[in-house]
């Protein structure tokens, strides 16, 4: 009886040691997953603020270019960023669904957006109706000016966020691959161990009453 206890307790403990070798390289290939994912979505976010800086600037120049020499080549710019910011906006708003931390931002950003193109779009249409005495007004109050710097506070404000809610990964990803790689190694070799160490305990102990019959 009592050496039937004694293999029970070894078989039990070898299969608990094993299971929780196994349990931790599913950890492992979950953290590796995840780590992956949150350095994609980081890289896709920030991609898509650095196009939306662009349109911002290429609407800024492009009225800028505008107002000064009155060609309406310079409004091309500006045509293409009202079409391409909401689409962006939109892209961005689906990246950061699953993060709440950012989605109050993403919104700021759009009201600034909607801003700049509807102010950008009313003053192209004076100046192009002859009414150029309220726009040089607009401009000369610095009132551009400020829409501008207000706007690259949302956007530097923004990307000050994503860098606290994804932080830059301390390993490139073939070094973390590399680093995880040898974890589960050493995971699997860890359960190798056990799993042979208990077979040779069960052996050892079928093995001993034998010895004490002879």
């Amino acid at each position: 009886m009592a050496r039937r206890s004694k293999l029970w307790a070894y078989l039990g403990a070898g299969i608990v040691l094993i299971v929780i070798f196994s349990i931790e390289q599913m950890m492992l290939l979950r953290q590796w997953q995840d780590n992956i994912v949150s350095q994609q979505q980081r890289s896709a976010i920030r991609e898509e603020v650095l196009i939306l800086r662009r349109w911002t600037s290429d609407i800024d120049n492009g009225f800028r270019g505008y107002v000064l020499v009155r060609q309406p080549y310079f409004l091309a710019p500006m045509v293409m960023a009202e079409e391409e910011i909401p689409m962006a906006l939109e892209r961005l708003t689906r990246l950061t669904g699953s993060t709440p931390a950012l989605q109050g931002s993403v919104q700021v950003l759009k009201r600034r957006l909607d801003e700049l193109i509807t102010t950008k779009r009313k003053l192209a249409t004076k100046i192009a109706n002859g009414e150029s005495e309220e726009v040089l007004a607009y401009v000369r109050a610095g009132e551009g000016l400020a829409l501008a710097k207000t706007i690259s506070a949302v956007f530097d404000d923004f990307e000050t966020k994503i860098a606290r809610q994804f932080p830059e990964a301390d390993l490139t990803p073939l070094e973390r691959q590399k680093k995880t790689l040898w974890q589960l190694v050493a995971a699997q070799a860890g359960a190798v161990f056990v799993g042979v160490l208990v077979m040779e305990l069960l052996l050892a102990a079928f093995a001993a009453p034998q010895r004490s019959e002879t």
